[in-house]
C-alpha cells in the first residue's frame, strides 16, 4: 500500500539535496517547483541519477542542469508542433481543394473512390462522431440552415473540423486512380506510390 504523504516544496528541495543534487539558488528552485511539478521534472533528472533505487545523483549534478534540459525539451517541442501544424494545415487544405474540384464537395462520402469500403465506413463513423462533438459555429449553422439535406456538410466545412487521423485514413484509402493523390503528393514534395517487395507498383 502506498503510504507516502505530500511534502512541501521546501522539503522537496531538501530531499533533492540529500540525494546529492547541487542546488545553487534555492529561491530560484522553489520558484521553479511552484510552477513545474516535482514529478514532471523527475523525468529530466532520471539520467542524472547514479542509483535508481536510492535516487542518488551523479557527482556535479545541478538543479540548473535539470532546468536547462527541461527548457531545451520544451523549446524543441514548440518548434516541432509549429512545423507539424503547418504540415497538417497544408495537407488539409490541399486534400479539400483538389478532391472537391476533381470529384465533388462530398467526395469523402463517395465509396467508389476508396479501396477498402469497410475502412471507409469506419472513417465516416469517426467523422460523424467528430461532427457531433465539434463546437464550431459554422457546422452548427450549416445543419440548422440545411436541415433537409441528408448529406454531411461539404468537404471545406466537414474536413476542417475532423482530426488529422481521419484525414490520413481518407487519403491513404483513396484508390490510386484518383488524380488528386498525385497532385497532393507533388505539392507536398513526396510520392504517393505503393510498391511491392520486388519494386513493382501495386
Amino acid at each position: 500500500m502506498y503510504r507516502k504523504a505530500a511534502i512541501s516544496i521546501d522539503d522537496q528541495i531538501e530531499q533533492l539535496k540529500s540525494r546529492g543534487l547541487i542546488v545553487p539558488d534555492e529561491a530560484k528552485a522553489k520558484q521553479v517547483l511552484e510552477n513545474i511539478s516535482y514529478y514532471r521534472l523527475a523525468g529530466y533528472w532520471w539520467s542524472m541519477q547514479s542509483d535508481k533505487v536510492s535516487h542518488s545523483f551523479k557527482s556535479n549534478s545541478t538543479f540548473d542542469n535539470i532546468l536547462a534540459i527541461y527548457n531545451f525539451d520544451r523549446e524543441l517541442r514548440l518548434l516541432l508542433f509549429d512545423v507539424i501544424e503547418k504540415i497538417e494545415i497544408g495537407f488539409r487544405t490541399k486534400l479539400i481543394y483538389h478532391l472537391s474540384h476533381e470529384v465533388s464537395p462530398w467526395w469523402f462520402e463517395n465509396g467508389n473512390l476508396f479501396k477498402n469500403l469497410v475502412e471507409h465506413t469506419e472513417t465516416l463513423l469517426l467523422i460523424d462522431r467528430e461532427l457531433r462533438q465539434t463546437k464550431e459555429v459554422f457546422i452548427k449553422e450549416h445543419y440548422k440552415k440545411y436541415h433537409t439535406d441528408s448529406r454531411r456538410p461539404p468537404a471545406w466545412k466537414t474536413l476542417e473540423v475532423v482530426s488529422f487521423g481521419a484525414l490520413s485514413k481518407l487519403y491513404g484509402n483513396l484508390k490510386p486512380t484518383v488524380k488528386s493523390k498525385d497532385l497532393i503528393a507533388a505539392d507536398l514534395g513526396t510520392v504517393n506510390h505503393t510498391y511491392s517487395q520486388v519494386g513493382y507498383r501495386v
